[in-house]
């Protein structure tokens, strides 16, 4: 499933880092071709003013040695006959053929003459005019640039090998960016998969139940509801179970998504621990549990009070489920620098060590069937973590088997949420 969205990737990747690579190499020679040709043109415009000022002759700087290249300068008649040459014979009468004035008009361009190249600029009419030589209608000043061609045309050559070795690296480097890129997707499509199939397990159970009790309820179509009030009461129990379950999945596809799930407000979070035992001390009470609890009074606290009492029913309600008579469960909360430090500790069955790391994954029992019977649907964690981490929060587990579990959470104080 995933080869045509890595082939994608690994042609998308290949023509970005293409295109960046050609385009760098290719200003990089665009910019050494457009720099070679503007010195050289201003060595012949320089050149062209000389000539003026000194009235039509052409010599030496005082400055340029014999060995440079020179500048040659060409001196055309009326119908287009060459008058002079500067040095003389500097080129063949084939070479002239190439060179004689025509109807061109640029004022620089470049001229290739017997495998030689040549940029030519041609003096305006009324320069000529204005140096007064006569019968001279129009004078060239040409000088060689095989060198600069041969350079540029080895950079080209390089750049050509250089962007075909790029586009295998490129291709190279898209395969890797592609196979990383896949990793989390494929993760995360892998747990998705395992969400939804433990999804459609979690309710096809209690579907089934229902549809046992109500064909047992066609079986005898004449007994009254109180005769049948079991079978109804074990229905609605599952309907019940159901609809947990539907609302803590909402709740969970809420959290993946980019919807507001938080409405932070200030309160008191000692209120709120002491509230939360109050409404479980009867339960406890019940089973014999006694219920500890060190809270630090006034801790002002900027949060979703109705998500963090969501929180700690969910851990209080474990802690409960899975102790024993006559032990007990501890509360305890207070600040600790810039963070609050809240710790709930029971003295129940605890988790095996091995179970530790996937305790906050979704539909994960440690005790599958005792979670059944308990009503559990298995999101409970991954919920309570999600509401830790929406609250910039982090959450800890420690257990050992037969002495107890502590969950560890810490929350930043005076912090915005969004």
């Amino acid at each position: 499933m995933f080869r045509k969205t890595k082939i994608r990737l690994v042609s998308l990747y290949t023509l970005v880092f293409f295109f960046i690579l050609s385009a760098l190499v290719m200003s990089l020679y665009i910019y050494m071709d457009r720099n070679s040709y503007s010195s050289i043109d201003d060595k012949l415009t320089h050149k062209a003013s000389a000539l003026i000022i000194n009235k039509g002759k052409a010599a030496l700087e005082e400055n340029e040695s014999e060995s440079e290249r020179k500048v040659s300068y060409l001196y055309w008649g009326k119908k287009g006959e060459l008058i002079k040459s500067y040095p003389e014979n500097v080129f063949n009468q084939k070479e002239l053929s190439y060179l004689k004035p025509s109807n061109q008009k640029d004022y620089l361009r470049t001229q290739s003459i017997e495998g030689h190249f040549y940029r030519i600029l041609i003096m305006e009419k009324r320069q000529v005019n204005q140096i007064g030589i006569k019968p001279v209608t129009s004078i060239d000043l040409v000088y060689n640039i095989d060198p600069e061609v041969t350079i540029l045309n080895n950079l080209l050559g390089m750049i050509g090998l250089g962007i075909a070795v790029g586009l295998i690296l490129s291709y190279l480097a898209g395969l890797i960016l592609a196979n990383k890129a896949l990793v989390p997707i494929q993760k995360s499509w892998e747990k998705q998969s395992q969400f939804v199939a433990d999804a459609s397990h979690e309710l096809r159970t209690p579907l089934s139940v229902i549809q046992t009790h109500l064909e047992l309820l066609f079986r005898h179509p004449t007994n009254t509801i109180e005769q049948e009030s079991i079978t109804i009461f074990k229905s609605l129990s599952e309907v019940k179970r159901i609809n947990k379950l539907v609302e803590d999945l909402l709740t969970l596809a809420r959290s993946d998504s980019d919807e507001k799930q938080i409405d932070p407000h200030w309160f008191f979070f000692d209120e709120l621990l002491r509230l939360i035992i109050e409404q479980f001390a009867p339960i406890a009470e019940m089973k014999d549990i006694l219920i500890e609890d060190n809270i630090e009074d006034k801790l002002q606290y900027f949060g979703d009070k109705n998500r963090l009492h969501q929180l700690f029913v969910i851990l209080v309600d474990n802690a409960l489920k899975y102790t024993s008579a006559k032990g007990r469960v501890n509360i305890s909360c207070k600040k600790e620098g810039s963070l609050l430090r809240i710790v709930i500790f029971d003295t129940g069955v605890g988790i095996p060590e091995s179970d530790l790391p996937f305790v906050f994954d979704r539909f994960y029992r440690s005790d599958k069937s005792r979670t059944r019977e308990e009503g559990g649907t298995g999101l409970g964690l991954s919920i309570a973590k999600w509401i830790v981490e929406a609250h910039r929060g982090h959450i800890t587990v420690e257990s050992k088997l037969v002495e107890g579990t502590r969950f560890t959470i810490k929350l930043p104080l005076k912090e915005r949420l969004n």
